[in-house]
C-alpha cells in the first residue's frame, strides 16, 4: 500500500480553515502583521509562512502551531486508508486531496469524518 505523506494531510487540513492565523485576537494575528503581512492567505500559506519564521513567533502562536501539527498528525491517522481509497490518484496542492475528501464524505471511515470533524471545528474556535 503507497504510504501517504504528512505533509500532504497537514497541507488539506491547513487548506480546511485559512484564516485561523488570522482571527481578530488569535494567537498569531502580531506575527502575521510582523511576519507574514505580504502572505496571501489559503492553500496553507501562512501556516508556512509562520512556520519558517517558528523561531521568531510568539510562545502564543507557536503553541497554537504545536496544536495544528497534533491535529494534522490524529487527521493523518484517521484519513490515511480513506485517502488511498478515494483520493489516490489526487495530486497534492492547493487543497485538492481535502476536496476530494469532502467529496466522499459520505463513503469515509467514522474515524476520519470525526477527526476532520474535529479538526475543523478546533480551527474555527481557537482566537
Amino acid at each position: 500500500m503507497k504510504k501517504v505523506s504528512v505533509p500532504l494531510i497537514c497541507l488539506a487540513i491547513l487548506v480546511m480553515a485559512p484564516v485561523t492565523f488570522a482571527q481578530e485576537g488569535g494567537p498569531c494575528v502580531g506575527d502575521i502583521a510582523k511576519f507574514c503581512s505580504n502572505v496571501k492567505q489559503g492553500e496553507g500559506r501562512m501556516a508556512g509562512c509562520l512556520t519558517q519564521n517558528e523561531a521568531q513567533i510568539s510562545t502564543a502562536c507557536k503553541m497554537h502551531l504545536a496544536w495544528v501539527k497534533e491535529a494534522v498528525k490524529e487527521a493523518h491517522q484517521a484519513c490515511e486508508d480513506d485517502i488511498m481509497m478515494y483520493c489516490v490518484v489526487v495530486h497534492p496542492g492547493e487543497g485538492k486531496v481535502m476536496q476530494c475528501l469532502k467529496a466522499n464524505k459520505s463513503n469515509l471511515s467514522s474515524g476520519c469524518q470525526m477527526k476532520l470533524f474535529e479538526a475543523e471545528k478546533e480551527m474555527k474556535e481557537i482566537k
